[in-house]
Protein backbone atom coordinates (compact mmCIF):
# COMPACT_ATOMS: atom_id res chain seq x y z
CA UNK A 1 0.00 0.00 0.00
CA UNK A 2 1.09 3.28 -0.82
CA UNK A 3 0.33 6.69 -0.22
CA UNK A 4 -0.11 9.87 -2.76
CA UNK A 5 3.04 12.05 -2.52
CA UNK A 6 2.35 15.89 -2.57
CA UNK A 7 5.27 16.85 -3.91
CA UNK A 8 5.30 15.00 -7.22
CA UNK A 9 5.10 17.36 -10.70
CA UNK A 10 3.31 16.92 -13.45
CA UNK A 11 4.40 18.73 -17.27
CA UNK A 12 2.94 21.81 -18.52
CA UNK A 13 0.70 21.49 -14.99
CA UNK A 14 -1.54 18.71 -16.11
CA UNK A 15 -2.35 15.39 -14.35
CA UNK A 16 -1.50 12.30 -16.64
CA UNK A 17 -4.52 9.96 -17.08
CA UNK A 18 -7.70 12.13 -16.49
CA UNK A 19 -10.29 9.84 -17.13
CA UNK A 20 -12.89 10.66 -20.37
CA UNK A 21 -15.91 12.53 -19.49
CA UNK A 22 -19.33 10.35 -19.53
CA UNK A 23 -20.37 12.61 -22.77
CA UNK A 24 -16.73 11.89 -24.15
CA UNK A 25 -17.76 8.55 -23.67
CA UNK A 26 -21.21 8.76 -25.17
CA UNK A 27 -19.97 10.13 -28.02
CA UNK A 28 -17.07 7.57 -28.33
CA UNK A 29 -20.06 4.78 -27.84
CA UNK A 30 -22.06 6.41 -31.28
CA UNK A 31 -18.27 5.76 -32.87
CA UNK A 32 -17.65 2.33 -31.55
CA UNK A 33 -13.79 3.90 -31.07
CA UNK A 34 -12.95 5.68 -27.94
CA UNK A 35 -10.72 8.65 -29.03
CA UNK A 36 -7.30 9.15 -28.31
CA UNK A 37 -7.10 11.88 -25.57
CA UNK A 38 -3.55 13.78 -25.11
CA UNK A 39 -3.39 13.09 -21.36
CA UNK A 40 -0.63 11.08 -21.72
CA UNK A 41 -0.32 7.38 -20.43
CA UNK A 42 -2.17 6.58 -16.99
CA UNK A 43 0.11 5.82 -13.96
CA UNK A 44 -0.21 2.64 -12.04
CA UNK A 45 -2.78 2.22 -9.57
CA UNK A 46 -0.23 2.55 -6.40
CA UNK A 47 0.23 5.90 -7.89
CA UNK A 48 -3.04 7.94 -8.42
CA UNK A 49 -6.36 6.88 -7.93
CA UNK A 50 -9.14 8.29 -9.90
CA UNK A 51 -12.59 8.93 -10.58
CA UNK A 52 -14.76 8.78 -13.68
CA UNK A 53 -15.06 12.27 -14.32
CA UNK A 54 -11.92 13.59 -12.80
CA UNK A 55 -8.89 12.85 -10.95
CA UNK A 56 -9.27 12.30 -7.12
CA UNK A 57 -6.77 15.37 -5.96
CA UNK A 58 -5.71 13.87 -2.69
CA UNK A 59 -2.24 15.58 -2.61
CA UNK A 60 -3.40 18.20 0.32
CA UNK A 61 -5.13 15.80 2.21
CA UNK A 62 -3.88 15.10 5.68
CA UNK A 63 -5.91 12.66 5.89
CA UNK A 64 -3.79 10.20 3.75
CA UNK A 65 -6.16 8.15 1.66
CA UNK A 66 -4.80 5.13 1.36
CA UNK A 67 -3.90 3.39 -2.16
CA UNK A 68 -3.60 0.13 -3.25
CA UNK A 69 -0.72 -1.53 -5.29
CA UNK A 70 -1.74 -3.61 -8.38
CA UNK A 71 0.30 -6.51 -7.04
CA UNK A 72 -1.81 -6.57 -3.68
CA UNK A 73 -4.12 -9.72 -2.98
CA UNK A 74 -8.22 -8.80 -3.37
CA UNK A 75 -8.82 -9.19 0.14
CA UNK A 76 -5.50 -6.31 0.88
CA UNK A 77 -7.07 -4.30 -1.59
CA UNK A 78 -10.69 -4.22 -0.46
CA UNK A 79 -9.19 -3.78 2.97
CA UNK A 80 -6.90 -0.80 1.91
CA UNK A 81 -10.34 0.33 0.14
CA UNK A 82 -12.53 0.37 2.67
CA UNK A 83 -10.00 2.33 5.05
CA UNK A 84 -10.45 4.71 1.80
CA UNK A 85 -13.56 4.82 2.16
CA UNK A 86 -13.35 5.55 5.36
CA UNK A 87 -11.04 8.52 5.18
CA UNK A 88 -13.73 9.68 2.80
CA UNK A 89 -16.55 9.84 5.47
CA UNK A 90 -15.08 9.71 8.54
CA UNK A 91 -14.62 14.04 8.79
CA UNK A 92 -18.41 13.80 7.77
CA UNK A 93 -19.81 11.48 10.67
CA UNK A 94 -22.39 13.97 11.31
CA UNK A 95 -23.62 14.27 7.79
CA UNK A 96 -24.07 10.49 7.41
CA UNK A 97 -25.71 10.00 11.02
CA UNK A 98 -28.74 12.57 9.84
CA UNK A 99 -28.88 10.73 6.54
CA UNK A 100 -29.49 7.35 8.52
CA UNK A 101 -31.67 8.76 10.82
CA UNK A 102 -33.85 10.25 7.91
CA UNK A 103 -34.04 8.02 5.35
CA UNK A 104 -34.09 5.18 7.57
CA UNK A 105 -37.34 6.13 8.74
CA UNK A 106 -39.42 5.44 6.06
CA UNK A 107 -38.64 1.98 6.22
CA UNK A 108 -39.09 1.65 10.02
CA UNK A 109 -42.06 3.75 9.79
CA UNK A 110 -43.17 0.76 7.62
CA UNK A 111 -41.87 -2.29 9.84
CA UNK A 112 -44.50 -0.60 12.53
CA UNK A 113 -47.04 -0.74 10.65
CA UNK A 114 -46.67 -4.09 9.14
CA UNK A 115 -46.88 -5.17 12.52
CA UNK A 116 -49.59 -3.04 13.83
CA UNK A 117 -51.56 -4.73 11.33
CA UNK A 118 -51.17 -7.81 12.42
CA UNK A 119 -53.89 -7.44 15.31
CA UNK A 120 -56.32 -5.65 13.08
CA UNK A 121 -57.23 -5.13 9.49
CA UNK A 122 -55.13 -1.43 8.38
CA UNK A 123 -56.28 1.30 6.80
CA UNK A 124 -56.48 1.73 2.97
CA UNK A 125 -53.71 4.66 3.52
CA UNK A 126 -51.35 2.48 5.64
CA UNK A 127 -51.55 -0.28 3.31
CA UNK A 128 -50.57 2.15 0.38
CA UNK A 129 -48.09 3.59 2.87
CA UNK A 130 -46.63 0.62 3.69
CA UNK A 131 -45.71 -0.39 0.09
CA UNK A 132 -44.53 3.41 -0.77
CA UNK A 133 -42.08 4.18 2.17
CA UNK A 134 -39.77 1.49 1.78
CA UNK A 135 -39.09 2.33 -1.30
CA UNK A 136 -38.05 6.08 -0.10
CA UNK A 137 -35.37 3.85 2.07
CA UNK A 138 -34.27 1.66 -0.71
CA UNK A 139 -34.11 4.06 -3.60
CA UNK A 140 -33.79 7.57 -2.55
CA UNK A 141 -31.50 6.73 0.67
CA UNK A 142 -28.96 5.04 -1.77
CA UNK A 143 -28.85 7.95 -3.71
CA UNK A 144 -28.45 10.32 -1.03
CA UNK A 145 -25.21 8.61 0.44
CA UNK A 146 -23.80 8.41 -3.11
CA UNK A 147 -24.39 11.85 -3.94
CA UNK A 148 -22.74 12.71 -0.60
CA UNK A 149 -19.87 10.31 -0.72
CA UNK A 150 -18.40 12.39 -4.34
CA UNK A 151 -18.46 15.44 -2.41
CA UNK A 152 -16.67 14.08 0.72
CA UNK A 153 -14.59 12.42 -1.30
CA UNK A 154 -13.34 16.05 -2.55
CA UNK A 155 -13.63 17.95 0.68
CA UNK A 156 -16.34 19.63 0.17
CA UNK A 157 -18.87 19.66 2.95
CA UNK A 158 -22.46 19.34 2.20
CA UNK A 159 -25.43 19.11 4.23
CA UNK A 160 -28.51 16.72 4.57
CA UNK A 161 -30.97 19.68 2.89
CA UNK A 162 -28.76 20.56 0.20
CA UNK A 163 -27.48 16.58 -0.51
CA UNK A 164 -31.35 15.82 -0.44
CA UNK A 165 -32.14 18.40 -3.41
CA UNK A 166 -29.07 17.52 -5.20
CA UNK A 167 -29.96 13.52 -5.37
CA UNK A 168 -33.67 13.90 -5.83
CA UNK A 169 -32.88 14.40 -9.78
CA UNK A 170 -30.65 11.49 -10.00
CA UNK A 171 -33.40 8.94 -8.56
CA UNK A 172 -35.02 7.73 -12.21
CA UNK A 173 -31.68 7.54 -13.67
CA UNK A 174 -30.85 5.32 -10.41
CA UNK A 175 -34.35 3.27 -10.62
CA UNK A 176 -33.71 2.60 -14.37
CA UNK A 177 -30.21 1.35 -13.90
CA UNK A 178 -31.99 -0.64 -10.52
CA UNK A 179 -34.69 -2.11 -13.13
CA UNK A 180 -31.36 -3.97 -15.12
CA UNK A 181 -29.89 -4.87 -11.93
CA UNK A 182 -32.91 -6.43 -10.06
CA UNK A 183 -34.03 -8.72 -13.89
CA UNK A 184 -30.37 -9.25 -13.99
CA UNK A 185 -30.63 -10.81 -10.05
CA UNK A 186 -34.57 -12.08 -9.84
CA UNK A 187 -34.33 -14.26 -13.60
CA UNK A 188 -31.95 -16.69 -12.43
CA UNK A 189 -32.77 -16.33 -8.14
CA UNK A 190 -36.13 -16.78 -9.07
CA UNK A 191 -35.91 -19.76 -11.49
CA UNK A 192 -33.95 -21.70 -8.61
CA UNK A 193 -37.06 -20.60 -6.49
CA UNK A 194 -39.54 -21.69 -8.61
CA UNK A 195 -37.54 -25.31 -8.99
CA UNK A 196 -36.63 -25.49 -5.31
CA UNK A 197 -40.83 -24.99 -5.10
CA UNK A 198 -41.51 -27.51 -7.66
CA UNK A 199 -39.09 -30.74 -5.71
CA UNK A 200 -40.69 -29.87 -2.54
CA UNK A 201 -43.66 -30.69 -4.01
CA UNK A 202 -43.09 -33.04 -6.82
CA UNK A 203 -40.46 -35.21 -4.95
CA UNK A 204 -40.84 -34.30 -0.93
CA UNK A 205 -38.06 -35.98 0.94
CA UNK A 206 -38.27 -37.16 4.69
CA UNK A 207 -36.50 -36.62 7.72
CA UNK A 208 -32.74 -36.19 7.74
CA UNK A 209 -32.83 -35.38 3.67
CA UNK A 210 -34.97 -33.29 3.99
CA UNK A 211 -33.10 -31.02 6.07
CA UNK A 212 -29.97 -31.64 3.89
CA UNK A 213 -31.63 -31.35 0.42
CA UNK A 214 -33.08 -27.42 2.39
CA UNK A 215 -29.09 -26.87 3.50
CA UNK A 216 -28.25 -27.31 -0.46
CA UNK A 217 -30.54 -25.62 -1.56
CA UNK A 218 -30.41 -22.33 0.22
CA UNK A 219 -26.66 -22.87 0.07
CA UNK A 220 -26.68 -23.03 -4.03
CA UNK A 221 -29.46 -19.80 -3.69
CA UNK A 222 -26.68 -17.86 -1.62
CA UNK A 223 -23.64 -18.44 -3.52
CA UNK A 224 -25.58 -17.48 -6.93
CA UNK A 225 -27.09 -14.05 -5.67
CA UNK A 226 -23.96 -13.11 -3.67
CA UNK A 227 -22.18 -13.80 -7.25
CA UNK A 228 -25.15 -12.08 -9.33
CA UNK A 229 -24.88 -9.30 -6.77
CA UNK A 230 -21.17 -8.60 -7.25
CA UNK A 231 -21.40 -8.65 -10.68
CA UNK A 232 -24.03 -5.82 -10.74
CA UNK A 233 -22.05 -3.96 -7.46
CA UNK A 234 -20.86 -1.46 -9.55
CA UNK A 235 -24.01 -0.16 -11.90
CA UNK A 236 -24.99 2.69 -9.69
CA UNK A 237 -21.64 4.12 -9.77
CA UNK A 238 -21.42 4.08 -13.26
CA UNK A 239 -25.27 5.25 -13.50
CA UNK A 240 -24.79 8.34 -10.96
CA UNK A 241 -21.21 8.97 -10.87
CA UNK A 242 -19.80 7.76 -14.11
CA UNK A 243 -23.29 9.83 -15.44
CA UNK A 244 -24.08 6.46 -17.98
CA UNK A 245 -27.27 5.46 -18.81
CA UNK A 246 -28.82 3.00 -16.70
CA UNK A 247 -27.96 0.16 -19.68
CA UNK A 248 -25.06 0.93 -20.29
CA UNK A 249 -24.23 1.30 -16.47
CA UNK A 250 -25.54 -2.73 -16.16
CA UNK A 251 -23.22 -3.37 -19.31
CA UNK A 252 -20.15 -1.40 -18.00
CA UNK A 253 -20.42 -3.13 -14.47
CA UNK A 254 -20.44 -6.27 -15.55
CA UNK A 255 -17.68 -6.21 -17.90
CA UNK A 256 -15.68 -4.30 -15.08
CA UNK A 257 -16.61 -6.94 -12.66
CA UNK A 258 -15.89 -9.56 -14.88
CA UNK A 259 -12.43 -8.84 -15.31
CA UNK A 260 -12.58 -8.16 -11.94
CA UNK A 261 -14.39 -10.04 -9.64
CA UNK A 262 -12.49 -11.61 -6.99
CA UNK A 263 -11.66 -7.92 -6.09
CA UNK A 264 -15.11 -6.80 -5.97
CA UNK A 265 -16.31 -9.71 -3.92
CA UNK A 266 -13.75 -9.18 -1.74
CA UNK A 267 -14.63 -5.39 -1.32
CA UNK A 268 -18.26 -6.15 -1.34
CA UNK A 269 -17.48 -8.61 1.84
CA UNK A 270 -14.63 -6.63 3.65
CA UNK A 271 -16.95 -3.26 3.08
CA UNK A 272 -20.11 -4.19 4.06
CA UNK A 273 -19.15 -7.13 6.82
CA UNK A 274 -18.44 -4.69 9.61
CA UNK A 275 -21.69 -3.52 10.10
CA UNK A 276 -23.91 -6.83 8.32
CA UNK A 277 -22.71 -9.44 10.31
CA UNK A 278 -23.66 -7.50 13.72
CA UNK A 279 -26.97 -6.49 12.48
CA UNK A 280 -27.78 -9.93 11.01
CA UNK A 281 -26.11 -11.49 14.54
CA UNK A 282 -28.91 -9.19 16.31
CA UNK A 283 -31.62 -10.05 14.02
CA UNK A 284 -30.71 -14.22 14.80
CA UNK A 285 -30.83 -13.48 18.15
CA UNK A 286 -34.02 -11.86 17.90
CA UNK A 287 -35.41 -14.79 16.52
CA UNK A 288 -34.07 -17.32 18.59
CA UNK A 289 -35.27 -15.47 22.30
CA UNK A 290 -38.46 -13.72 21.09
CA UNK A 291 -41.55 -16.06 21.28
CA UNK A 292 -45.41 -15.90 20.88
CA UNK A 293 -46.67 -12.26 20.20
CA UNK A 294 -43.29 -10.60 19.86
CA UNK A 295 -41.86 -13.63 17.43
CA UNK A 296 -44.71 -12.76 15.13
CA UNK A 297 -44.52 -9.07 15.14
CA UNK A 298 -40.79 -9.28 14.72
CA UNK A 299 -41.76 -11.99 11.81
CA UNK A 300 -44.11 -9.45 9.64
CA UNK A 301 -41.76 -6.24 10.18
CA UNK A 302 -38.44 -8.24 9.59
CA UNK A 303 -38.80 -7.54 5.70
CA UNK A 304 -39.08 -3.83 6.37
CA UNK A 305 -36.24 -3.57 8.95
CA UNK A 306 -33.94 -5.06 6.33
CA UNK A 307 -33.83 -1.74 4.75
CA UNK A 308 -33.00 -0.17 7.93
CA UNK A 309 -29.98 -2.76 8.46
CA UNK A 310 -28.96 -1.83 4.70
CA UNK A 311 -29.25 1.88 5.07
CA UNK A 312 -26.84 1.44 7.93
CA UNK A 313 -24.65 -0.38 5.70
CA UNK A 314 -24.19 2.27 3.27
CA UNK A 315 -21.89 5.15 4.94
CA UNK A 316 -19.04 2.56 5.24
CA UNK A 317 -19.90 0.62 1.65
CA UNK A 318 -20.44 2.99 -0.41
CA UNK A 319 -17.60 5.32 -0.19
CA UNK A 320 -15.21 1.99 -0.40
CA UNK A 321 -16.67 1.03 -3.94
CA UNK A 322 -16.45 4.57 -4.89
CA UNK A 323 -12.71 4.49 -4.70
CA UNK A 324 -12.73 0.74 -6.04
CA UNK A 325 -15.15 2.13 -9.02
CA UNK A 326 -12.67 4.95 -9.98
CA UNK A 327 -9.79 2.48 -10.46
CA UNK A 328 -11.55 -0.27 -12.33
CA UNK A 329 -12.92 2.42 -14.68
CA UNK A 330 -10.07 4.37 -15.52
CA UNK A 331 -8.05 0.87 -15.88
CA UNK A 332 -10.41 -0.35 -18.41
CA UNK A 333 -10.08 3.31 -19.88
CA UNK A 334 -6.36 2.93 -20.69
CA UNK A 335 -7.20 -0.48 -21.88
CA UNK A 336 -9.76 0.71 -24.64
CA UNK A 337 -7.07 3.50 -25.84
CA UNK A 338 -4.99 0.11 -26.52
CA UNK A 339 -8.03 -2.51 -27.77
CA UNK A 340 -10.05 -0.13 -28.56
CA UNK A 341 -13.87 -0.22 -27.76
CA UNK A 342 -16.09 -3.50 -27.34
CA UNK A 343 -18.85 -3.60 -28.97
CA UNK A 344 -22.39 -2.86 -27.64
CA UNK A 345 -24.23 -6.14 -27.57
CA UNK A 346 -27.75 -6.27 -29.61
CA UNK A 347 -30.06 -6.62 -27.15
CA UNK A 348 -28.50 -3.76 -25.43
CA UNK A 349 -29.24 -1.11 -28.23
CA UNK A 350 -33.00 -1.26 -28.05
CA UNK A 351 -33.20 -0.59 -24.62
CA UNK A 352 -30.88 2.37 -24.95
CA UNK A 353 -33.01 3.49 -27.95
CA UNK A 354 -35.68 3.48 -25.65
CA UNK A 355 -34.45 6.35 -23.20
CA UNK A 356 -32.40 7.79 -25.41
CA UNK A 357 -35.27 10.42 -26.13
CA UNK A 358 -35.41 11.38 -22.18
CA UNK A 359 -34.46 14.21 -20.28
CA UNK A 360 -31.55 13.69 -18.58
CA UNK A 361 -33.02 14.87 -14.87
CA UNK A 362 -29.60 14.65 -13.20
CA UNK A 363 -28.19 17.67 -14.85
CA UNK A 364 -30.68 19.89 -13.01
CA UNK A 365 -28.53 19.01 -9.97
CA UNK A 366 -25.17 20.58 -10.98
CA UNK A 367 -22.21 18.61 -10.72
CA UNK A 368 -21.71 15.80 -8.25
CA UNK A 369 -18.02 16.65 -7.46
CA UNK A 370 -18.07 19.58 -4.77
CA UNK A 371 -20.53 22.03 -7.43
Amino acid sequence: MHRHRPERQYEHGRRPGHALHAPEYRRAVKRRSLPTPDRGPLPPSKNLSRLHHEEVDVSGDARGVVRVTASSAPVRKAVAYLRGGLAISRPYWVTHALIFVVYSAPAAAAAWLAASAVTGRPAAWAQVTMVVLPYVTAIVGTVVVMVAVSHQAHRQRIGLVRVSLKALPWVPRYFWTNVHTSAIFWLPVGLLLLVRGWQETAAPLAGGLQLAMAVLWWLVIGVVALVIHTRTLLAPFFAIHGDLPGTLAALEAWRASGRHFRLCLATLIVAGGPVAVPLVAVALGLMFTLSGQALILFVTAIGDLVWVGIQAIRPVLIPAVYALYGDLWNEELARRRQEGEPPIPAFVRPLLALTRPLPHLGRLSGPLYGG
